[in-house]
Parts: C-alpha cells; sequence; structure tokens
C-alpha cells in the first residue's frame, strides 16, 4: 500500500481523509480534462497543454500521471475505478454536511461523476470521466 503513514486520529478520521483526499484528486482530474478539451477545441494541443500545465501553477497528480497515458489516449486504464471514486466524493459530500461546512465544489464535484458512474457503469475506470465530459460535449 502507502509508504507514508499518518495517524489522523479516532476511528473513522482515516477513511475522512482518504475520501477528502480523492475529493481533491478528482476536482483536479475533472478541471485538467475540461482545460484539455477547452484548449484542443481552440486547437491547442493536450500533449503540449499537459506538458505546460506541469510546469505551472495548474500541476497536480492528474496533469503529472493521468493526461499522458490514460486520458489524452483515451485507453482511460490506470487502475483505479469511477465507481470507487463516485463513492468517495459522496462521502466527502455528506461529511461536509454532517459537520456543517458548506461546500459546493464537493457537493457539484460528487454529483457530476455520481452522473457519470450512471452513464459509464461500475466497471469504468475514473480517468474515464474524461469520456463522460465529451459526452456531454456533444450534447
Amino acid at each position: 500500500m502507502g509508504t507514508a503513514i499518518f495517524e489522523t486520529g479516532p476511528v473513522g478520521s482515516g477513511h475522512a481523509m482518504k475520501a477528502l483526499n480523492n475529493y481533491v484528486s478528482a476536482a483536479g482530474l475533472t478541471a485538467a480534462c475540461e482545460a484539455l478539451r477547452i484548449g484542443a477545441r481552440f486547437g491547442l494541443d493536450p500533449a503540449l497543454m499537459t506538458d505546460i500545465l506541469n510546469v505551472s501553477t495548474g500541476r497536480n497528480n492528474s496533469t503529472e500521471v493521468k493526461l499522458k497515458p490514460f486520458v489524452i489516449p483515451k485507453t482511460y486504464a490506470s487502475g483505479f475505478s469511477l465507481a470507487l471514486m463516485a463513492k468517495d466524493l459522496r462521502t466527502a459530500d455528506e461529511l461536509a454536511r454532517h459537520e456543517g461546512v458548506p461546500a459546493p465544489l464537493s457537493h457539484a464535484v460528487a454529483a457530476l461523476w455520481q452522473e457519470a458512474l450512471e452513464e459509464l457503469g461500475t466497471e469504468a475506470d475514473h480517468t474515464a470521466i474524461d469520456a463522460f465530459l465529451a459526452n456531454r460535449q456533444g450534447a
């Protein structure tokens, strides 16, 4: 599993941290996929865009690890399911509600990924959020 181990607090806090981490990851992946679609429509090369993002402030795990091998070539095979990501996003959104913290982006991301799950199915890889966004673009 992981090499970095943190004590997060009482029972359940590790699960909360995992869900919140995946919320930030999913939001970054969604933003990166949207940016590539917008840029490609404008005429920018997605691979070049990724290189520029990766030396700029837009850099994140998705731009560094997921765009070139899984999103740009449309292989959508990173090994983490869209269903698990959607579950973690629901958990993060429910945590915000439970704690009384307004989190409109969390709610929007969770809803978007739930819609993607319903359209793409439980076997889809989480990087297939790009295919879902492409389908919405054509709608």
